[in-house]
Protein backbone atom coordinates (compact mmCIF):
# COMPACT_ATOMS: atom_id res chain seq x y z
CA UNK A 1 0.00 0.00 0.00
CA UNK A 2 2.73 2.53 0.51
CA UNK A 3 4.67 2.17 -2.06
CA UNK A 4 0.94 2.69 -4.48
CA UNK A 5 0.97 5.75 -2.22
CA UNK A 6 4.15 6.74 -3.80
CA UNK A 7 3.43 5.95 -6.98
CA UNK A 8 0.65 7.78 -7.01
CA UNK A 9 2.10 11.29 -5.48
CA UNK A 10 5.00 10.98 -7.68
CA UNK A 11 2.31 10.60 -10.70
CA UNK A 12 0.31 13.82 -9.28
CA UNK A 13 4.11 15.71 -9.06
CA UNK A 14 4.79 15.24 -12.35
CA UNK A 15 1.31 16.01 -13.42
CA UNK A 16 0.92 19.59 -11.69
CA UNK A 17 4.59 19.84 -13.17
CA UNK A 18 3.87 18.99 -16.88
CA UNK A 19 0.68 21.26 -17.06
CA UNK A 20 2.17 24.01 -14.98
CA UNK A 21 4.90 23.55 -18.00
CA UNK A 22 1.76 23.57 -20.24
CA UNK A 23 0.80 26.85 -19.19
CA UNK A 24 3.92 28.55 -18.98
CA UNK A 25 4.34 27.67 -22.88
CA UNK A 26 1.14 29.47 -24.05
CA UNK A 27 1.95 32.35 -22.65
CA UNK A 28 2.45 35.37 -24.64
CA UNK A 29 6.02 36.42 -24.58
CA UNK A 30 6.41 40.08 -23.27
CA UNK A 31 3.01 40.41 -22.08
CA UNK A 32 4.31 44.39 -22.18
CA UNK A 33 5.70 45.62 -25.14
CA UNK A 34 7.01 49.48 -26.73
CA UNK A 35 6.45 50.03 -30.20
CA UNK A 36 10.30 51.52 -31.25
CA UNK A 37 11.17 53.84 -34.10
CA UNK A 38 13.16 51.54 -36.64
CA UNK A 39 16.02 53.85 -37.23
CA UNK A 40 16.42 54.70 -33.33
CA UNK A 41 16.42 51.19 -33.25
CA UNK A 42 18.93 50.47 -35.63
CA UNK A 43 21.22 53.42 -34.23
CA UNK A 44 21.11 52.81 -30.74
CA UNK A 45 19.98 49.16 -29.78
CA UNK A 46 21.41 47.19 -32.41
CA UNK A 47 23.93 45.19 -31.41
CA UNK A 48 24.48 42.56 -34.01
CA UNK A 49 22.82 43.03 -37.64
CA UNK A 50 22.69 40.50 -40.13
CA UNK A 51 22.07 41.61 -43.33
CA UNK A 52 19.58 39.56 -45.67
CA UNK A 53 20.42 37.46 -49.13
CA UNK A 54 18.66 38.09 -52.24
CA UNK A 55 17.59 34.57 -52.76
CA UNK A 56 18.77 33.22 -56.34
CA UNK A 57 15.16 32.79 -57.60
CA UNK A 58 13.90 36.01 -56.91
CA UNK A 59 17.25 36.95 -58.79
CA UNK A 60 16.35 34.61 -61.73
CA UNK A 61 12.48 36.59 -61.94
CA UNK A 62 14.10 39.72 -61.71
CA UNK A 63 11.88 40.66 -58.35
CA UNK A 64 12.77 44.18 -56.70
CA UNK A 65 11.19 46.37 -54.27
CA UNK A 66 10.48 46.91 -50.54
CA UNK A 67 10.35 44.32 -47.87
CA UNK A 68 9.11 45.26 -44.18
CA UNK A 69 9.37 42.56 -41.43
CA UNK A 70 7.69 42.86 -38.15
CA UNK A 71 9.66 42.46 -34.88
CA UNK A 72 9.43 41.52 -31.36
CA UNK A 73 12.91 42.49 -29.51
CA UNK A 74 12.44 40.37 -25.96
CA UNK A 75 14.11 40.93 -22.39
CA UNK A 76 17.50 39.45 -23.33
CA UNK A 77 17.92 41.57 -27.08
CA UNK A 78 17.16 38.81 -29.13
CA UNK A 79 14.93 38.45 -31.80
CA UNK A 80 12.10 35.05 -31.07
CA UNK A 81 9.44 36.84 -33.51
CA UNK A 82 9.46 38.24 -37.17
CA UNK A 83 7.00 38.22 -39.58
CA UNK A 84 6.56 39.95 -42.83
CA UNK A 85 4.29 42.89 -43.57
CA UNK A 86 4.97 43.63 -46.34
CA UNK A 87 7.32 41.95 -49.37
CA UNK A 88 7.29 41.49 -53.46
CA UNK A 89 7.88 37.91 -53.29
CA UNK A 90 7.75 35.51 -50.34
CA UNK A 91 11.37 34.57 -51.09
CA UNK A 92 12.47 38.53 -50.22
CA UNK A 93 10.05 38.32 -47.51
CA UNK A 94 11.48 35.27 -45.86
CA UNK A 95 15.13 36.42 -46.63
CA UNK A 96 14.44 39.03 -44.31
CA UNK A 97 12.82 37.02 -41.54
CA UNK A 98 15.47 34.74 -41.62
CA UNK A 99 18.01 37.43 -41.21
CA UNK A 100 16.35 39.46 -38.57
CA UNK A 101 16.01 36.38 -36.63
CA UNK A 102 19.51 36.48 -36.07
CA UNK A 103 20.13 40.58 -35.48
CA UNK A 104 20.69 41.34 -31.49
CA UNK A 105 19.72 44.64 -29.49
CA UNK A 106 20.56 45.89 -26.17
CA UNK A 107 17.97 44.54 -23.87
CA UNK A 108 15.20 46.27 -23.06
CA UNK A 109 14.91 48.34 -19.55
CA UNK A 110 12.02 47.26 -17.10
CA UNK A 111 9.84 50.31 -16.54
CA UNK A 112 7.75 50.07 -12.84
CA UNK A 113 9.17 46.90 -12.27
CA UNK A 114 7.63 45.35 -15.24
CA UNK A 115 9.83 44.14 -17.93
CA UNK A 116 9.42 45.32 -21.36
CA UNK A 117 10.38 44.47 -25.07
CA UNK A 118 10.42 46.21 -27.87
CA UNK A 119 7.85 45.89 -30.99
CA UNK A 120 9.29 47.45 -34.63
CA UNK A 121 10.16 46.65 -37.72
CA UNK A 122 13.15 46.06 -39.96
CA UNK A 123 13.08 47.20 -43.53
CA UNK A 124 14.95 46.58 -46.87
CA UNK A 125 15.16 47.60 -50.52
CA UNK A 126 15.90 44.56 -53.08
CA UNK A 127 17.55 46.06 -55.89
CA UNK A 128 19.22 44.26 -59.01
CA UNK A 129 22.33 46.37 -60.61
CA UNK A 130 24.09 44.94 -63.90
CA UNK A 131 22.07 41.74 -62.96
CA UNK A 132 23.50 41.00 -59.21
CA UNK A 133 20.86 41.54 -56.49
CA UNK A 134 21.46 44.12 -53.46
CA UNK A 135 19.75 44.28 -50.32
CA UNK A 136 20.36 47.62 -48.99
CA UNK A 137 19.01 48.88 -45.57
CA UNK A 138 15.70 50.91 -46.03
CA UNK A 139 14.51 52.27 -42.36
CA UNK A 140 11.08 53.55 -42.36
CA UNK A 141 10.95 55.58 -39.51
Amino acid sequence: MNRSKIISTTTLAVAAFLSLSVITLAQKPCPFRAPVGEAGLRKKKATKTVQPVCPNESLTNHVTGKVIVEILIDENGKVPEAKVKQAPDELTGQAVVDAAKHWEFKAPPKVQGRQICYESTLSFKFEIRNGKGRVLDNPIN
